[in-house]
């Protein structure tokens, strides 16, 4: 039988006390650092717009140069993509482009992960499948950014 957990009997030797309303609406120290800012991003190419985007891999950290790496994802809830953008944050402006490789890349896919480090941008996971009997793919990809062709402005 299911009996409620008396937090005052399962740490018999902790003194648990409600913090006064004043203490728990206070705002955390120095929270007038860390204000959100927007900024728009330029795309040179009006109709070449990668968003709006699900489950796309973007690198976490960005490259020395300032570059943001998405690949991939669920494009308006019905199309999932293997696509390769380029965010260029290392300017005042922000600025997003295609990227075309010279070679097959991970192909389309949702819900991956990936990860820059150094000038390796490393795809591996999600679900590659578009009909039932398609095997997952568990290749681990990786781009060398430093050898990337030209942008393409599609």
């Amino acid at each position: 039988m299911y009996s409620p957990c008396n937090l005052s009997d399962a740490f018999p030797d902790v003194e648990l006390q409600a913090r006064p309303a004043q203490q728990q609406m206070r705002p955390p120290p120095h929270a007038d650092l860390y204000p959100w800012s927007q900024k728009p991003l330029a795309f040179p190419n009006p109709q070449a717009n990668p968003f709006p985007r699900y489950g796309a891999a973007v690198n976490s950290i960005a490259s020395k140069e300032g570059d943001i790496y998405l690949m991939g994802g669920l494009i308006n809830g019905e199309t999932v993509r293997g696509d390769l953008w380029m965010v260029e944050a290392g300017s005042s402006q922000l600025a997003c482009y295609p990227i075309a490789t010279v070679s097959e890349g991970p192909g389309p896919r949702v819900g991956h992960a990936s990860l820059l480090v150094g000038n390796a941008f490393i795809v591996f996971g999600g679900d590659t499948q578009q009909e039932d009997t398609d095997v997952l793919d568990d290749t681990l990809y990786l781009l060398n950014t430093s050898k990337c062709p030209q942008l393409t402005q599609d």
